[in-house]
C-alpha cells in the first residue's frame, strides 16, 4: 500500500460507525490521519474508534445526530480542541427511510430524510469551511448516489435529498474555485452495508414498489464490499485528488478504480 499520505492531517468522518463510514476512517487512520467519527450510535462509533486506537491510529468518537445545528458544532469544536485543525470532511452519514409511496409516506420521516442527506453536509461544510480557508487546504467529499438521477419509486425523499446533495457540490465547487479547498462526489454504487438490507426488508405487497433487482444483486453476490469503497475515498481526499474539484466519481468507472489501485500500490 501507499505510505502515510495522510499523516498529521485531520478527517471527520459522518456516519462512520459501520459500513462505508467505518471502512474509511480505518482506511484514513492507517494512512495516518487523525480521524473523528460521529453517528447517532454511541456504541457502534465508540467500538471504530477504539479498535483504530488498538490499531495505533488517533481517533475519537462523538455522538449524535448531524441534522442538529448544535451537534454540528460540537463535532467541529472536538476536532479542534483534540487535533487543532480539520483537512477533511467525508459527508457519508445517510438514511433511506422512508421507503413508501409518496401519498403513504410519513411527512416527519420524509422531512428528516432530507435534513440527514442534504441539510447535514451543508451544516457541516459551512462550519468547516472558515477554518479551512485559513489553513490553505481542505478536502470534502460528498458521498451521493445514482438515485440522485435515477428515479426510484418508494424513495422520493431519499433521491431528492440525492439530487440536492450534486447541486450542492456543484455550486460550492463553484464557490471554492482558485482556492486549495475542493469538494467532489462519490458515487459509491451498490455496497454491502445496512441499507441494502433495510432495502430487502421493505414489505412490497400492494404497492408500486419493486425491490426484486436488489435481492437478485444481493443473491449473485454482486454487493461491493465497504473497504474496496474506502480505497476510493483515500484517493478522493488524498494528494492524488488535487487538480480535481466539482468532479463526480463513479465506484463503477473500471477506468478510474485501476487509476485508483495503481496510484495507491
Amino acid at each position: 500500500m501507499a505510505g502515510k499520505k495522510l499523516q498529521g492531517q485531520v478527517a471527520i468522518v459522518t456516519g462512520g460507525g459501520r459500513g462505508i463510514g467505518a471502512a474509511a476512517a480505518a482506511r484514513l487512520a492507517a494512512a495516518g490521519a487523525n480521524v473523528v467519527l460521529t453517528a447517532r450510535s454511541e456504541e457502534e462509533i465508540e467500538a471504530v474508534a477504539a479498535r483504530l486506537r488498538q490499531a495505533k491510529g488517533r481517533a475519537i468518537a462523538v455522538p449524535g445526530d448531524i441534522t442538529d445545528p448544535e451537534v454540528v458544532e460540537e463535532i467541529v469544536e472536538s476536532a479542534l480542541d483534540q487535533f487543532g485543525r480539520v483537512d477533511i470532511v467525508v459527508n457519508n452519514a445517510g438514511v433511506i427511510w422512508p421507503l413508501e409511496e409518496t401519498a403513504d409516506a410519513d411527512p416527519d420521516e420524509w422531512t428528516y430524510n432530507i435534513a440527514t442527506n442534504l441539510i447535514a453536509p451543508f451544516l457541516l461544510v459551512r462550519n468547516v469551511l472558515p477554518l479551512m480557508h485559513d489553513q490553505g487546504y481542505g478536502r470534502i467529499l460528498n458521498v451521493s448516489s445514482d438515485a440522485a438521477f435515477t428515479p426510484v419509486s418508494g424513495a422520493s425523499a431519499y433521491c431528492a435529498a440525492k439530487a440536492g446533495l450534486d447541486m450542492f457540490t456543484r455550486v460550492l465547487a463553484q464557490e471554492l474555485a482558485g482556492s486549495r479547498v475542493t469538494v467532489n462526489t462519490l458515487y459509491p454504487g451498490h455496497v454491502d452495508t445496512a441499507m441494502q438490507e433495510d432495502i430487502r426488508s421493505v414489505d412490497t405487497t400492494g404497492t408500486r414498489l419493486d425491490t426484486t433487482w436488489f435481492h437478485d444483486i444481493h443473491a449473485r453476490g454482486e454487493l461491493a464490499n465497504p473497504t474496496r469503497i474506502a480505497d476510493l475515498i483515500y484517493w478522493l481526499v488524498g494528494p492524488w485528488s488535487r487538480t480535481r474539484n466539482g468532479e463526480f466519481f463513479n465506484a463503477g468507472d473500471a477506468a478510474w478504480a485501476a487509476q485508483v489501485a495503481h496510484d495507491l500500490g
